[in-house]
């Protein structure tokens, strides 16, 4: 339990290093990037007692290597490497439904269709959008989790 100040600093750092090697606890998260921190998160949101410790410093460098978007795989669909969008929508599921509902969200993906856009730029978001949703079903999210693809008016993305 922090007794002093929440500041991120170095003094703090090395108190609680002290400190942490000193304690017994139920979960080491070593990393603090996204998926540390989520780990770290998750478990004191259940009731452990938990240290989380990164050689950095908190989220060091995750934006460079991660999205912190749970995805489906859409990305691994557009290079044509089907199997990674596959596991990926699986992964998807299990965080969306079991593992983490409670820290998870879906977010709405836009893909503008300006008048600039060609015909078959359009054709290949639509065909990419309803692959992602078969992946959806594939991987048995109910859309209760995850709402299918739809059309929106310019106006209404505004």
């Amino acid at each position: 339990m922090i007794t002093h100040s929440p500041d991120l600093n170095v003094a703090r750092r090395a108190v609680e290093i002290t400190r942490a090697a000193d304690e017994t606890v139920d979960v080491l998260v070593v990393g603090g990037g996204i998926t540390g921190a989520g780990v770290a998160l998750d478990a004191a949101s259940r009731g452990l007692s938990v240290v989380l410790i990164e050689g950095e410093d908190l989220a060091f460098g995750t934006s460079r290597f991660s999205s912190k978007l749970v995805h489906g795989g859409l990305r691994y669909l557009a290079t044509g490497d089907v199997a990674t969008a596959r596991e990926s929508a699986r992964e998807r599921h299990l965080l969306m439904t079991v593992i983490a509902p409670h820290l998870i969200r879906p977010l709405a993906q836009l893909l503008p269709f300006t008048p600039t856009v060609t015909a078959r730029q359009r054709a290949a978001g639509a065909v990419g959008m309803a692959l992602g949703d078969l992946l959806r079903m594939q991987a048995g999210t109910p859309r209760s989790s995850l709402p299918a693809p739809r059309l929106v008016s310019a106006r209404s993305a505004h």
